[in-house]
């Protein structure tokens, strides 16, 4: 049961709100003024209906103040019909939908149930927020706090999401996080690795195809997003999709439509798109390697997932879970061994901390975990250069790297390696750094900001 607060100064239309939020089983306060209103909004209120005009205090400022006590809380605004300037104020100023006067209760109904949804799922995130474990997805840092926000955010709508980050830093968990949350959690939720996808038969699988399509197609067969109709549709490796594939999937985020391969007719499929990749879609786009109409189409809301290495006070949190997952929730970890987790870069991100884990519990048998029990390479300084040879760490570079992007992977760290040194003997400065690279100072600005480096001085 849920309370809203109604401030109009119509006594008919706060009857009438009244009435239907009773009537669903929620408890309704009513205030004539916005002063009356903004005094009677406590904790407990989970939704407010406010009219604009009001004697006193106009419900546009009566709406920022509400926003400033409690930016959490949904607020439907009744406006004038017409009065479209002041609709768009108030979804500027925060109003999470605004409906006309005369009210039609139907959709004032259908808003009011939006809204009590959206504030639901709102503090199921920010409860889950609090602990610092969403879907699979831990952390009490402050970029994976944002990370939990974006999601809180987006999982009340059904905007496409793209999530990127480096490889294995639990994107697919960013994408069952959403889905999980969303008012689709129970349709299907159906992950497509696009980099794994044989060339020839990408639109097939996506898409379905027609009996006698092509050789070997049999029979009529639905594809990938018919399944998941109704639900969640993951397409992991966006980037790696052909350009063929690249003009299907931009047509079918216009509209929701599709034909299948050897098809004619036009087919629709209700499912939301959460695409990633740890490639740089727009270094993508300059190269004429994909379609910039796609990028924007796929990029209406990013999630960017922080690499391990600079969330480190997240590293106990996640070992911890990683026992729990595996049954060894009372399993002990030594200081010493856990201060060897912290000083590793951990390349491989959640990914190489988890099978760390997993060895860790094998070799230590009943014991606690210690530090001969991780893999060697942890045993190295952090960054994991030490006693390794340039050949040793392109090997392993490679091993880490994802397929069809090992170029970028391997020649980033390179890089990175390389301005992080610089900038060290340099003492921060980018004037002699940039001199000793041979570059100017705005590339390696750049590449400052791509690296996430700063200088001490800009002298």
């Amino acid at each position: 049961m849920s309370l809203a607060l109604v401030i109009d100064d119509e006594p008919t239309i706060c009857w009438a709100f009244r009435q239907m939020l009773e009537g669903r089983g929620h408890r309704a306060l009513v205030a004539p003024t916005a002063e009356e209103g903004l005094a009677a909004l406590t904790p407990e209120v989970d939704l407010v209906v406010l009219d604009v005009r009001l004697p006193g205090m106009d419900g546009l400022t009566a709406l920022r103040r509400i926003r400033e006590k409690r930016p959490d809380l949904p607020v439907i605004v009744i406006t004038a019909h017409g009065t479209m300037q002041t609709a768009v104020e108030a979804i500027k100023s925060g109003a999470f939908e605004y409906i006309t006067k005369p009210v039609d209760l139907a959709e004032a109904e259908s808003a009011v149930a939006r809204a009590l949804e959206r504030r639901a799922v709102s503090a199921e995130v920010a409860k889950h927020q609090a602990e610092g474990d969403l879907g699979g997805l831990v952390g009490s840092t402050p970029a994976m706090q944002e990370v939990f926000k974006k999601i809180g955010a987006v999982c009340v709508t059904d905007a496409t999401v793209i999530v990127t980050g480096e490889s294995g830093t639990g994107k697919e968990l960013v994408a069952r996080a959403i889905h999980a949350n969303s008012k689709r959690a129970k349709k299907n939720f159906e992950p497509i690795n696009c980099a794994s996808l044989p060339e020839g038969l990408v639109e097939s699988e996506l898409f379905g195809h027609e009996k006698g399509a092509f050789t070997g197609a049999v029979r009529t067969k639905p594809g990938r997003f018919e399944a998941a109709n109704g639900g969640t549709v993951f397409l992991d490796e966006v980037g790696d999709l052909p350009q063929p594939a690249q003009a299907k999937l931009l047509r079918f985020l216009e509209d929701r439509s599709f034909t299948r391969v050897g098809g004619t007719e036009r087919l629709t499929a209700d499912v939301r798109i959460v695409a990633a990749t740890n490639r740089d879609l727009r270094r993508l786009v300059a190269d004429g390697e994909y379609r910039e109409d796609l990028y924007y189409r796929l990029n209406v809301v990013a999630i960017t997932l922080p690499p391990l290495r600079d969330r480190k006070a997240d590293v106990p949190r996640l070992v911890a879970r990683f026992l729990q997952d595996g049954g060894h929730a009372g399993k002990a970890v030594s200081e010493a061994a856990l201060e060897t987790m912290l000083a590793y870069d951990w390349p491989g991100n959640i990914r190489e901390l988890r099978n760390a884990v997993e060895q860790a519990v094998v070799l230590s048998r009943g014991g606690p975990i210690l530090p001969e029990h991780l893999p060697p390479r942890l045993q190295q300084k952090a960054g994991g250069t030490d006693g390794e040879s340039a050949k040793q760490l392109v090997e392993r570079w490679l091993a880490e790297a994802p397929e069809g992007a090992a170029w970028d992977a391997v020649s980033d760290r390179w890089e990175k390696l390389l301005v992080e040194k610089a900038l060290a003997d340099a003492k921060g400065s980018l004037s002699a750094a940039s001199r000793r690279l041979g570059i100017n100072r705005a590339t390696l600005r750049r590449k400052m900001e791509r690296f996430g480096l700063r200088g001490e001085a800009e002298t």
